[in-house]
């Protein structure tokens, strides 16, 4: 395999499916892989028929030539799979509670992001396996870095330090969530991050609930407060993907400090537009953190940085993180990758990239009919079929259940 461009995580991606390979004389004939009907594949399914914006459904590939690892028989063991779009997730919930479905999680970002919806399951069905999984930290604010006034980074440690993440650990996540601070590797990032203990007590002091403080720092940085309490309004955005009531919370807590926000609450398809405009505000909702492969480091480290032509999620163009990002896009050494990575993360974590989020879990739904599947949250990258393939229904406790 010859590539136009060093990549030293190409062998993990050959490994996770991150690409697929192509037979030539399709392509040939064809011109390209966007027709599925024209396509020849090697997977445990063939796909059978979409019904678009409702489902789509695969058969069982007799031909598959792999078998389980766990227990070797062949695969797959299920004769159908059926993918329902289901975009609300009152609707999913209702379709767990009814058994109309068998598993709800990483495959198709399909998963359950609130407690309460997560124990008004429980209550219902407890008989349904729920797994927690800390898989990555979907829901942090953005700080606009080119929008005043969070241009300043005394407005941007204020408003961190306006929030009591250790209370929404305990009361709004019910204790599911984790309090500790962190940067854009995470507390799990291990020789990839900045660790905690070798923050200055400072910086410490920054990610920690000092409300007075962060109204001193407004105040310095010559926000005060006007006749009405309020010192500035905040634009914020939230894409639907994320249980919004957090993002009121928040609110909530920048309001005790004379902040008034605005929230907005817009499909995640509207992510990619908001990345490529200068947009107006002042937070924007997304994905902090990484998957703990190198793989990934490309995509998290673009959240940030537009080194590579495009718009950072917050509008961020600093010359630091630009040229980091470009260097770890080249280097074929992981030991200075994981440099790259550690430096870019303690500037992340010194100038406040981001509003840090109590980190909290995705729940995955099975039903207890659904055999070979222990809470896995990969469930594959490019390919997830492939662990589809090694699941299968009990069909005689399924309807021992009435489904």
């Amino acid at each position: 395999i010859k590539l136009n461009k060093p990549d030293i995580d190409m062998p993990g991606k050959m490994l996770n499916n991150y690409f697929f390979v192509h037979a030539p004389e399709q392509i040939e004939k064809y011109g390209d892989a966007k027709d599925c009907t024209t396509l020849v594949g090697t997977g445990p399914f063939e796909l059978d028929e979409v019904v678009e914006g409702s489902s789509a459904t695969w058969k069982k590939n007799p031909k598959y030539w792999a078998t389980d690892e766990k227990f070797g028989n062949r695969l797959p063991y299920i004769d159908e799979l059926k993918s329902l779009l289901i975009p609300d997730m009152a609707a999913r919930l209702a379709g767990l509670r009814t058994g109309k479905i068998d598993i709800m999680g990483n495959t198709g970002d399909a998963y359950i992001n609130s407690v309460d919806d997560m124990q008004s399951l429980q209550r219902s069905r407890p008989d349904i396996d729920i797994w927690p999984a800390y898989i990555t930290q979907g829901g942090v604010f953005f700080y606009n870095w080119t929008l005043p006034p969070t241009d300043d980074v005394r407005v941007r440690k204020a408003l961190q330090m306006a929030v009591d993440r250790e209370a929404i650990a305990k009361g709004f996540f019910k204790g599911f969530g984790d309090p500790a601070p962190y940067g854009i590797a995470k507390q799990d990032g291990g020789e990839y991050s900045w660790p905690y203990e070798n923050w200055p007590d400072k910086v410490k002091r920054e990610y920690e609930y000092h409300p007075e403080e962060a109204e001193a720092l407004l105040d310095a940085a010559g926000y005060k407060r006007g006749a009405d309490g309020y010192r500035f309004k905040l634009k914020l955005a939230h894409f639907d993907r994320w249980d919004a009531t957090y993002s009121e919370v928040i609110m909530g807590y920048l309001e005790a400090i004379g902040v008034e926000s605005e929230l907005r609450v817009m499909p995640v398809s509207e992510f990619g537009a908001i990345r490529k405009q200068e947009h107006d505000y002042a937070l924007v909702n997304g994905y902090y953190g990484w998957w703990g492969s190198p793989g990934f480091l490309g995509y998290t480290l673009s959240t940030v940085s537009s080194a590579d032509g495009s718009s950072s999620s917050i509008n961020l163009k600093d010359p630091r993180l630009d040229k980091l990002f470009l260097a770890a896009q080249k280097t074929t050494d992981l030991e200075e990758l994981k440099s790259i990575f550690r430096q870019f993360d303690e500037i992340c974590i010194r100038d406040h990239c981001a509003l840090n989020k109590s980190v909290s879990p995705l729940f995955f739904v099975s039903q207890p009919w659904v055999q070979g599947y222990f809470g896995e949250a990969g469930m594959g990258w490019g390919d997830r079929n492939t662990v589809q393939a090694r699941l299968w229904i009990d069909q005689e406790l399924k309807a021992a259940r009435g489904h």
